[in-house]
């Protein structure tokens, strides 16, 4: 497995190449394409040869799906999201204005929609998505055996807001009462921040301490 972090949001968001190896050929995916500069994500997955096969969007806010156009005009590539977060998608724009002082066009419709439970996989490696909303109505979790992204639900100390628009803090508590119940050898890769695991979460993050 290859996972690598770029960060070209100036909201300091996480984009993700997830590849099954690190060889020439791999099947991969993006994971948060939040900026359309995302040359550096394209120069490294043209660099090692990789087969990217999709976007994974963990949600729809701004700095995680603002360079999921590019993308797919690119790669020919579908782009997955929760069905929940699509007027949090359709509202890219106005959102692009309001926080980056930008003007976007609006995101073509996603390509295809997951529910919770599914599993998606990347070769051998297996993922099940996560309903998690609380930052988002569509927010999601995609939970692998050794590793899991964790968007804006889940970060290295505390959380995502739940002050925003279509934010819902008692949401929130159930999504993370819901990830507790992971293994603390997981590795968490959030959408800000560096990475972490459940086990560090449970001691130290004061947001993931319920009783």
């Amino acid at each position: 497995m290859l996972i690598r972090s770029f960060v070209i949001s100036p909201f300091g968001s996480n984009c993700y190449v997830l590849a099954e190896a690190d060889e020439p050929g791999a099947r991969a995916v993006i994971i948060d394409p939040g900026d359309t500069a995302v040359t550096p994500v394209l120069a490294f997955v043209e660099q090692h040869r990789l087969a990217v096969e999709a976007i994974w969007n963990t949600h729809a806010h701004v700095d995680h799906v603002m360079g999921v156009d590019v993308v797919r005009d690119r790669l020919s590539v579908p782009a997955w999201l929760h069905r929940a977060d699509v007027p949090v998608w359709e509202a890219m724009p106005e959102s692009a204005q309001r926080w980056l002082n930008q003007t976007v066009p609006p995101l073509r419709a996603p390509d295809a929609f997951w529910e919770d439970g599914d599993v998606v996989t990347l070769g051998d490696l297996r993922f099940t998505v996560w309903h998690t909303p609380g930052h988002s109505p569509g927010s999601v979790c995609l939970i692998g055996e050794k590793v899991a992204f964790t968007g804006d639900t889940l970060f290295a100390g505390t959380i995502g807001r739940t002050d925003l628009p279509l934010s819902d803090p008692a949401a929130m508590e159930r999504s993370l009462r819901r990830l507790q119940g992971l293994p603390d050898d997981l590795t968490i890769y959030p959408g800000h921040m560096g990475t972490s695991t459940i086990g560090r979460e449970r001691q130290a993050n004061p947001f993931f301490q319920m009783n």
